[in-house]
């Protein structure tokens, strides 16, 4: 039939509006770029401007100039652990934006100097123009789905199964891989490339319509929604980080690792990393991936610096914690706090020294315990502020995997930050790096 190659399911028959070869029109407004871009956007109000750009910065609408810092967003960065890792270990400022659905979460992540959003990550689209320079994605979801404390609803075999072959369809989606058909509807023009332009809402709920369990499990379908669509995009996306339980099922880490690889990912890594060999005072142990587009990583090792918490805190070293009352479970209830203790979770509002009930962590020893400043600014109820430092990115690991992901040598930066927070205990240190300060130059 003749004009068939350029039929239109629409109109129902040949059009020019969706013929692949007529002239592109000459791009108007948001479709410029550079100088015009920016002569565009200064001709507007402020709040046309923020109209536009949010929920994000205005300044992002722009274009990044020389020397600026890059941008970076972090799904579910919650109180801002991982974005402490990076300020407050190595001293480096990116321009990142937190999102997290936590209002306590993003107020005291703001408290802390972070940029944060009150946001769903369903909501996070990476097709929106304040996000077109993003140059770093980092993924902290929360864990109760595949964590063994949590329901582990992500770890039956029916919802991985969903899961990545969700992921499946929404990279070919947004044009990684080019297929004839689709159980999500019709993707098949989505050539490598090209982005289908389903909406991302739409995406989100195919975990629903294939039965998806769990309230967690879903949302990490986002380090593969958000990543593909940014790049298909034309973000110079660069660099990738994602934060999760150490039971993430293999197949999860193999679907994300596989579609950045099909992407064009030079290096993408899992390995799983303990809080408490980066020198915490609580464990925490998390399946940790580091993904570069341009260069091959080192590989993070656990330098081995060990915190005991009781020095930590300033307590005695025999003091026993009870962690549930009179009630017993496989593995105790109470544990000896001279020792990297078992790790922070919500539920550590309620602990308490087992030979006086009364004498409990403060906020500002759980901070410490996680490896925060004892005055990190954390708001909200008891019970809220608890379970932000549950959830935490520990701002040690943190900081070596973005050592990892940036080419730093990230130790030495390590070692001094663990000498000013626990001088009791590694003041020593401390004081080799006042000595000698090209040690933080190596």
């Amino acid at each position: 039939m003749a004009g068939l190659e350029n039929w239109c399911k629409e109109c129902d028959g040949p059009c020019e509006c969706h013929d692949p070869n007529a002239p592109e029109p000459e791009p108007q407004g948001l479709e410029l770029t550079g100088e015009a871009l920016v002569a565009y956007l200064d001709s507007l109000t402020e709040e046309q401007r923020q109209e536009i750009a949010g929920p994000w910065p205005v300044r992002w609408l722009y274009p990044r100039k020389p020397g600026e810092p890059k941008r970076v967003i972090n799904v579910c960065g919650g109180c801002g652990g991982g974005c402490a890792g990076l300020r407050l270990v190595l001293g480096i400022e990116l321009d990142m934006v937190c999102v997290d659905t936590s209002k306590d979460a993003t107020t005291t992540a703001r408290a802390a100097g972070c940029n944060a959003i009150h946001m769903r990550a369903q909501d996070v689209d990476p097709r929106h123009l304040a996000l077109r320079e993003t140059s770093y994605a980092v993924y902290t979801m929360p864990c109760p789905d595949y964590s063994q404390a949590g329901k582990r609803e992500g770890l039956k075999p029916e919802n991985i199964n969903i899961l990545c072959n969700v992921m499946t369809d929404v990279a070919e989606a947004f044009g990684n891989v080019w297929r004839a058909g689709g159980a999500h509807g019709d993707v098949t023009t989505a050539v490598f490339g090209r982005d289908s332009g389903i909406p991302v809402e739409e995406m989100w709920g195919w975990l629903e319509e294939d039965g998806m369990g769990g309230k967690t499990a879903g949302l990490m379908l986002a380090p593969v929604l958000v990543s593909v669509g940014l790049l298909r995009s034309g973000a110079p996306l660069e660099g990738v980080l994602i934060e999760q339980a150490w039971t993430l099922p293999e197949e999860i880490r193999f679907a994300i690792g596989m579609e950045l690889t099909v992407d064009g990912w030079l290096d993408v890594r899992w390995d799983v990393l303990d809080a408490g060999d980066f020198g915490s005072p609580s464990a925490r142990r998390r399946a940790i991936m580091v993904g570069s587009r341009d260069h091959e990583l080192e590989p993070v090792k656990a330098p081995g610096v060990t915190t005991w918490a009781s020095d930590a805190i300033g307590w005695d070293p025999e003091t026993w914690i009870n962690t549930r009352g009179v009630r017993k479970t496989s593995g105790g209830n109470e544990f000896k706090l001279g020792r990297v203790m078992p790790g922070v979770t919500s539920k550590i509002r309620g602990w308490y020294d087992a030979a006086d009930s009364e004498h409990r962590f403060t906020i500002q020893e759980v901070c410490l315990l996680v490896g925060l400043p004892a005055d990190y600014p954390v708001v909200g109820s008891r019970s809220s502020q608890c379970q932000q430092l549950g959830d935490i990115f520990s701002p040690l690991v943190s900081a070596a995997v973005w050592g990892a992901l940036l080419g730093i040598n990230w130790l030495p930066y390590l070692l001094r930050y663990l000498a000013e927070r626990y001088p009791q205990v590694h003041r020593f240190e401390l004081a080799r790096i006042q000595h000698a300060p090209q040690i933080l130059a190596a």
